[in-house]
């Protein structure tokens, strides 16, 4: 197999995932210029809806596994019918959850009357897109299982503009504010919907079908644990959102939650490329030998590491102009920028070895690994950081958590793995030319 054809896929998946992210920073940076406290009710917003996103993102990545199994089956049809059952099942399940709790959650949460207002204003319209919203995503995964990635490409960049306008239209035009962002992405997601599901008539006969008992339990039962290992995530983040917006300490400041929120919706289209980059490998080596996983490593990491760096870099030299764009400034906004730019090459050389471990199969080692080193390195030195009001030392779990992940999914590999590994440095007959 040739380089160009082992990273057919992932240029498009990437681009997708870039276009949908352009979504939220559009949504952030018109949110910032309401000024007060709509930057942390929006970020907060999303927080809460962890169960949304770890969902979403579970059912998507097990769906686009196993609709690939399902085309070498010649029974394409019939799972992505399933699939998309599911789907909207679970994005009802979402939309009731979030019109119960999210309001109850977040005036809890934050403490702060003019954040929870401004949560109670959008999340009716939140609650209320779930379903469209799981089913437009769980559509875009298989879409690219299937090799039509680069129409998924197309429809998100022009999803990205619609919503875009449509802020601009409901937020100012007709005065809606802080809730015109949600009713926009209601509108948005809604047409969405209706137009992939035209472009998956075209090889499915049925919008939606009953799943069969068997395939459906297996498919929730790979969700699952998906989900478990973002949820972990989530939760950190959230809990860290907590910290940042309590009142226990008096150095308590909104301008600390203001740029955390800022740097978080940042932080999606920083780690875009990373989230890609496993969801493709995974996608690619499963069913590899491992010995060919870890002949992997040499190709991937040395260009990838150089262009981590070259990243890093351009990241430092780029944080009075992010400031100004995301509309934050001050050594809280400015450490956290530059603690993003180093994590960046270690973050890379973890997210490939997940990604190994992940197409051999090991989902429940990598998710101890990240779970472990969140709620043992990386929350603890936020409230340290925040209780000290030193941002160095807060964001500083940005960089060891990572690094530390990194260090311990490499000696996952057992010694007859790195041995092999070695041996197999020089050539790699896996990606000769042709």
């Amino acid at each position: 197999m040739s380089n160009r054809d082992f990273w057919r896929g992932y240029w498009s998946l990437l681009f997708a995932l870039v276009a949908a992210q352009l979504t939220q920073q559009a949504d952030i940076i018109m949110v910032s210029h309401m000024g007060g406290a709509a930057v942390g009710a929006y970020a907060v917003l999303m927080r809460l809806a962890f169960v949304d996103v770890v969902a979403m993102m579970a059912l998507s990545a097990v769906a686009s596994t196993s609709v690939v199994k399902a085309q070498r089956a010649g029974q394409t049809a019939c799972a992505v019918s399933q699939i998309r059952t599911l789907a909207v099942g679970a994005g009802v399940c979402c939309s009731i959850c979030g019109l119960l709790f999210y309001p109850w959650f977040g005036e809890r949460l934050v403490g702060d009357e003019r954040i929870a207002s401004f949560i109670e204003d959008g999340v009716f319209w939140y609650s209320v897109a779930a379903p469209f919203r799981f089913l437009s995503n769980v559509s875009a995964f298989v879409l690219h299982a299937v090799g039509r990635g680069s129409l998924v490409v197309r429809w998100k960049l022009i999803e990205a503009v619609a919503k875009t306008a449509g802020n601009y239209v409901f937020m100012n035009l007709l005065g809606l504010g802080f809730s015109g962002c949600f009713v926009s992405g209601l509108i948005v997601v809604f047409c969405s919907t209706i137009w992939c599901n035209q472009v998956l008539a075209s090889f499915c006969n049925s919008w939606i079908a009953v799943p069969k008992w068997n395939w459906t339990a297996q498919f929730l039962r790979a969700t699952a644990c998906e989900a478990q290992r973002l949820a972990s995530v989530q939760i950190g983040v959230l809990i860290s959102f907590a910290l940042f917006a309590a009142q226990w300490s008096n150095q308590h400041d909104i301008s600390r939650l203001n740029s955390y929120a800022a740097g978080q919706t940042l932080m999606l289209i920083l780690f875009t490329p990373f989230m890609a980059l496993i969801r493709f490998l995974s996608f690619r080596l499963a069913g590899w030998d491992r010995s060919q996983y870890l002949a992997v490593l040499r190709v991937v990491w040395a260009p990838g590491t150089f262009i981590a760096i070259g990243s890093a870099m351009l990241l430092f030299e780029s944080q009075d102009w992010l400031g100004r764009l995301y509309g934050q400034q001050g050594p809280w906004w400015a450490t956290l920028v530059q603690a993003l730019a180093i994590s960046l090459p270690i973050r890379f050389i973890a997210n490939v070895l997940r990604a190994i471990l992940h197409a051999h199969g090991d989902f429940g080692a990598v998710a101890a690994v990240d779970s472990t080193a969140l709620w043992l390195i990386a929350v603890p030195l936020v409230g340290l950081g925040l209780y000290a009001d030193s941002p160095i030392l807060a964001y500083s779990s940005l960089v060891f958590p990572e690094a530390a992940c990194a260090t311990c999914l490499w000696c996952w590999l057992t010694p007859s793995d790195v041995s092999d590994m070695a041996k197999r440095f020089h050539p790699l007959p896996l990606f000769r030319r042709r």
